[in-house]
């Protein structure tokens, strides 16, 4: 009988090991850990003890002043030095309009002319010296992605396009709508875009580069593949939405597949590992396969900003209300789109948020209302649904959407890593604890802006750009600073990396290039980090 017992007893502890094992070998295959979540319901449970992170402080009065050259010649670069040394140049973009994030490519910048332009431009990322430069048909390029040799990228008004990278000559484009808020993404010879629904109706819009183009792409694209709009939970009703989003042949122009959305794509589609995720601006999150448009998942979750994929799971920004205040922050989903936290992580008050706040958009309100004036809307377009925007986010122009981008994190090496509101916030991306936060003041900042764009990844730091015309890095491990300027022209989206210099384009048309001497600002080469907005390090 003592023999029994002790066997059992034995028994009993190599099981317990061996699940204590497996418990932790599923720990770590997720990449987000498993779920920490809190409600203020749980009884004893205990909140992210944040007073227990680092904290940080950063006071934007004390950035470095760089004092550009003033009546800098249109498409001339100009070199500057700042007070501690460092190099770089500044070209001043025809238009005085908002440019969006630069892609990087061979040693070539592409950027569009900003909202309101008719111009697409390709620099020498070294000297800033003009390579090339087209006119498009409409107005307003936004970002633009790179993948073998093509370059594609959108106009507001209203158009996919896909150019040669050398020399800018036309591959195809299409008139898909107006107005286009977001930017496309490419992905394996494929291209994804977003679209009112009402746009191509009746239209036969495509055009192309004939001898510039294989006997394939010299006809108009076929009538898009018709895939059955079933989604999760057995939800077999037809898919409805004011939009669409579309997949392209991205050497063609043919189409392959369309799926109908709820609303217009924040900043832009996201893909990853055969899927395609995005969040629209009526805060609904999408999980479509890539090779066939069909639905993974979809949530009415409140989303703010676009995805972050990392291992098939997924990180985002959302909003909540609490005692009639907006609150804003992380969420991490598992691969099949649940929640994986009760509550929101480093959330915060987020007025900007609110309705007709703007969104934090680093554009004034009556910049946005003269920028829409200048391009036709007097008011918002029906098609723009910018009333659901206005609601969730407090968006009510069509530049502000162009130029919305949220609060959207970026992962580092077990870190997820955001800007938001006045804080930058660095959490650990297995636990949802808090590793650092670093609150910004100063500048004549306002106490309920959103300070920066979403961050750009080097190796060590990450980077941002300020609506208040600040450039700086910030240690990714502790939060302190790395170098901090002041450049005094409001930047409204996130930089690019490449070799050693950091890229941004400011309010009213300078494209700026700030060589910081350093390998770790490299890598980032579009909005989202590559072609397929989901650079991870």
């Amino acid at each position: 009988m003592k023999t029994q017992r002790k066997f059992s007893r034995g028994l009993k502890l190599v099981l317990a090991v061996v699940l204590l094992a497996v418990g932790a070998v599923a720990f770590a295959g997720q990449p987000f850990g498993a779920a920490r979540g809190y409600d203020a319901q749980d009884k004893g449970a205990e909140k992210p003890a944040e007073a227990e992170a680092k904290q940080v402080k950063i006071d934007l009065g004390k950035a470095v002043k760089v004092k550009l050259p003033a009546n800098m010649p249109n498409l001339t670069p100009t070199s500057f030095v700042t007070a501690d040394g460092k190099r770089g140049w500044a070209v001043r973009v025809p238009g005085n309009q908002p440019l969006a994030t630069p892609a990087y490519a061979k040693g070539v910048l592409f950027i569009g002319g900003g909202y309101g332009s008719h111009d697409f431009y390709a620099f020498d990322a070294k000297t800033g010296k003009l390579v090339w430069k087209i006119k498009t048909s409409d107005d307003g390029p936004t970002g633009a992605v790179v993948e073998d040799g093509l370059v594609a990228f959108n106009t507001e008004s209203c158009t996919l396009i896909v150019v040669d990278a050398k020399t800018g000559k036309l591959v195809w484009q299409e008139w898909l709508g107006d107005p286009l808020m977001s930017q496309p993404a490419i992905s394996k010879g494929r291209v994804f875009m977003a679209y009112p629904s009402s746009g191509r109706a009746g239209h036969q819009n495509f055009t192309s580069n004939q001898a510039h183009k294989s006997a394939a792409a010299q006809v108009p694209p076929k009538p898009v593949q018709q895939v059955p709009q079933t989604a999760k939970q057995g939800d077999d009703a037809a898919e409805v939405g004011s939009h669409k989003l579309l997949c392209a042949d991205l050497k063609t122009g043919k189409h392959i597949w369309e799926r109908a959305i709820s609303a217009d794509v924040i900043s832009a589609p996201v893909v990853s590992e055969g899927k395609v995720y995005f969040t629209t601006f009526d805060g609904t999150s999408y999980c479509l396969d890539a090779e066939k448009g069909s639905v993974v998942w979809k949530k009415e979750n409140a989303g703010t900003s676009a995805p972050v994929v990392v291992a098939g799971e997924v990180l985002m920004t959302q909003k909540e209300e609490r005692d009639n205040k907006s609150y804003e922050g992380l969420k991490r989903l598992d691969a099949s789109g649940d929640d994986k936290d009760k509550r929101l992580i480093a959330s915060e008050e987020a007025a900007y948020l609110d309705e007709n706040k703007g969104g934090g958009v680093a554009l004034k309100a009556e910049a946005q209302s003269a920028l829409d004036s200048s391009v036709g809307f007097g008011s918002a377009p029906a098609a723009a649904q910018l009333d659901r925007a206005n609601s969730h986010i407090g968006v009510n122009t069509v530049v502000g959407g162009w130029a919305y981008q949220g609060s959207r994190a970026a992962y580092s090496r077990g870190q997820m890593l955001n800007a938001q509101g006045r804080y930058l916030n660095s959490v650990n991306a297995k636990s949802g604890g808090l590793s650092w936060r670093a609150e910004v003041s100063g500048g004549g900042l306002a106490a309920d802006s959103q300070v920066f764009s979403p961050p750009a990844l080097g190796e060590q730091f990450i980077y941002l750009s300020s609506s208040l015309g600040h450039l700086l890095s910030v240690n990714q491990k502790g939060g302190e600073v790395g170098f901090m300027y002041e450049f005094g022209e409001p930047m409204v989206f996130q930089p690019a990396l490449a070799e050693g210099s950091v890229y941004v384009g400011t309010s009213n048309g300078l494209l700026i290039c700030l060589k910081t001497g350093s390998p770790d600002a490299d890598g980032w080469y579009a909005w989202g980090g590559n072609a397929e907005h989901n650079k991870n390090r």
